[in-house]
């Protein structure tokens, strides 16, 4: 047995010294005492305990409560961001439908301005073509009234 780091031995020896300090006589009154004031260390260490034990215990059970709450919200926060995933999934679906629509679109409006844009540019060629021939047909026109001239 070791009390407070106190062994058999130390203890006998701590007896006998207190025997010859108060006396055999008082020393029954001393061991009374401290039998006493043992027992009031027993019971207040036993409330003492009791009293940690209960505080644990309601600490225990309020945060079992707690997680059971952060269990349950985890539930509805999940179901929630499956619905804002599948809110998300039809947006950019609808995104991506538009997109193509516009790609389409714009493809069209290009291809059809590139057909003008060619039409355009073939009646700028033959405008051209007509003029360089004209002026070459004004230039030998006016080479042959100079011709005639002389």
């Amino acid at each position: 047995m070791n009390f407070l780091n106190v062994g058999p031995w130390e203890l006998t020896v701590i007896l006998i010294i207190a025997i010859l300090l108060v006396g055999p006589k008082r020393m029954v009154e001393v061991a009374r005492s401290i039998g006493r004031v043992t027992g009031q260390m027993r019971r207040l260490s036993g409330e003492f305990l009791g009293t940690i034990q209960t505080e644990l215990d309601a600490t225990g059970d309020e945060a079992r409560q707690a997680m059971e709450g952060i269990a349950e919200s985890g539930e509805e926060s999940v179901a929630e961001l499956q619905s804002t995933e599948r809110d998300a999934r039809q947006v950019l679906e609808s995104v991506d439908e538009d997109r193509r629509q516009m790609t389409t679109s714009i493809r069209d409006e290009l291809q059809a301005i590139e057909r003008e844009t060619r039409e355009t540019m073939e009646d700028i060629l033959g405008g051209v073509e007509n003029i360089v021939r004209g002026e070459a047909v004004e230039s030998k026109d006016a080479e042959d009234a100079e011709a005639s001239e002389q």
